[in-house]
């Protein structure tokens, strides 16, 4: 089978592309596809970024919005029968997917669709009057912020104004597609409701495989250091690692909890602000390690902290389970109970309570038996998403539509 991967930039290997969790799953899978089934792979973009198109792609195409003559000459060509998109949810990209489906369906190719986002996002949104204070303080723009701020406190109304807009932008791919893949069965619901539809047959239900091909032996998790990790781009719209801090400040007030370090890894725009809030909670056992292999911290780390407001499939838990961690997160998107067994295999606190999550990591910092037991757990829970897997199971969906 012929399968072109559509992404907006050029899809370079995992260790050279950076960029996001997208690029390396549309790229480890279609490694799967080629050495697991004979497949041949293409990479299709809309930006070229001038990186090195990774070594499972035979060929890659520039797609030229203003004109795809050579995309139509391209399918014929290599002989493509299944497109997938997977582009990032940006409204201006609506137009394309429509094109795209068009010369697909004019050369009898079928399209899919992968959302790699939870549907209707946009409507969440994260902002508060401590992150007012930082831009004043920082003397920079506020306004963006005071505008978080207020629809945040104004939700779920804004939200529900926010969803009104977007029904072009998710009805066009449930028009033009031939399946739509989601990551969720509640995400079908949430599609649902914003382009007001009822038909669920165009909807398949495909979670994320496992990031790395590390697994830490289970012997090794009661060697784990009593330290907790959060990892992403700090970015406060989304991560809310505010939430984290919040909580750490509890963690550090606590006697019995003096032995445990809290480190962030990774680096993005509202760093400052974390720094800064760090600061001022005259936290003392926090480092920020910046752009960094996670790999090393997963292996050593006891917990892994997560306080987003919504996630698609985060791909931190991926990485995280296979190497032992427990993982804890706040219940604020539906995929979270799909990928994390309360109690067993993780943690889920009620979205919002601060002071549930600080008194459920509390409780897993001081019992150490319960904790290397959920951090076992989850090692062996994690084998649900190995690539072999998650790979079948799209190869079943291509064959199912190519006919």
């Amino acid at each position: 089978m012929n399968i072109l991967q559509i992404t907006n930039m050029v899809c370079a290997s995992a260790e050279v592309n950076q960029l996001s969790g997208v690029y390396r799953v549309v790229t480890q899978l279609s490694q799967f596809y080629v050495q697991q089934c004979g497949d041949v792979c293409f990479n299709g973009f809309l930006i070229d970024n001038h990186l090195k198109r990774a070594d499972c792609f035979s060929k890659g195409i520039l797609l030229d919005p203003p004109c795809f003559s050579l995309f139509s000459s391209f399918l014929k060509k290599n002989s493509v029968d299944i497109v997938q998109i997977n582009l990032f949810a940006y409204p201006e990209y609506i137009e394309h997917i429509s094109k795209i489906c068009a010369i697909c369906h004019a050369n009898g190719v079928k399209v899919i669709q992968c959302l790699h986002y939870m549907p209707g996002y946009e409507g969440i949104s994260h902002g508060s009057w401590e992150e007012i204070c930082y831009r004043l303080s920082a003397k920079r723009k506020v306004f963006d912020k005071v505008k978080k701020h207020l629809i945040t406190l104004f939700q779920p109304l804004s939200s529900k104004i926010v969803l009104s807009f977007l029904k072009q932008k998710y009805l066009v791919p449930y028009q033009c597609t031939d399946k739509i893949v989601l990551f969720s069965e509640p995400y079908v619901d949430r599609y649902l409701q914003i382009i007001h539809q009822k038909d669920r047959n165009k909807f398949a239900i495909i979670p994320n495989p496992l990031s790395f091909c590390d697994i830490l032996p289970e012997d090794e998790v009661s060697n784990k250091r009593k330290e907790v990790i959060i990892v992403g781009r700090p970015q406060e719209a989304q991560k809310r690692v505010s939430y984290a801090l919040k909580i750490w400040k509890l963690v550090e007030r606590h006697p019995s909890l003096n032995d445990w370090q809290l480190t962030i890894v990774g680096e993005g725009y509202d760093e400052g602000f974390y720094r800064w809030l760090a600061k001022k909670y005259q936290l003392n056992r926090i480092s920020f390690e910046g752009h960094q292999d996670p790999r090393p911290y997963y292996k050593r780390a006891a917990v892994l902290m997560s306080t987003s407001s919504y996630e698609g499939w985060p791909m931190v838990f991926m990485e995280a389970m296979p190497m032992g961690c427990c993982c804890m997160a706040f219940d604020s998107y539906d995929a979270v109970r799909d990928m994390i067994r309360d109690g067993h295999d993780g943690c889920i606190i009620s979205e919002n309570d601060i002071q549930g999550y600080y008194k459920r990591l509390a409780h897993i910092m001081l019992n150490d038996e319960e904790r290397i037991q959920i951090g076992k757990n989850a090692i062996r829970s994690s084998a649900r998403f190995s690539m072999d897997l998650i790979g079948k199971q799209w190869r079943d969906l291509f064959e199912s539509i190519a006919g």
